[in-house]
């Protein structure tokens, strides 16, 4: 019985300080994830404004997203 105590009042005090922190996240109006689409949007149009495609290599050299040309670190 005393080992359940141990177990069980640490894991709720952890459930207790979980929801506290999200709710004052929430009430802070801190982003609530890392949204990849909206980080590939931002990249789409970083690289539109800067006049590049971002599917090539540098240097205009094909090797589409990846490279896949040698050079570069480990090769």
């Amino acid at each position: 019985m005393a080992l359940l105590l141990v177990i069980l009042i640490p894991l709720a005090a952890l459930a207790i300080y979980a929801v506290v922190f999200d709710l004052r996240r929430r009430r802070r109006g801190a982003p609530r994830s890392h949204d990849v689409s909206s980080a590939a949007r931002t990249a789409r149009a970083d690289a539109d404004a800067h006049g590049a495609s971002g599917l090539s290599a540098p240097g205009g050299i094909p090797g589409g997203v990846g490279g896949g040309l040698g050079g570069g670190v480990g090769h």
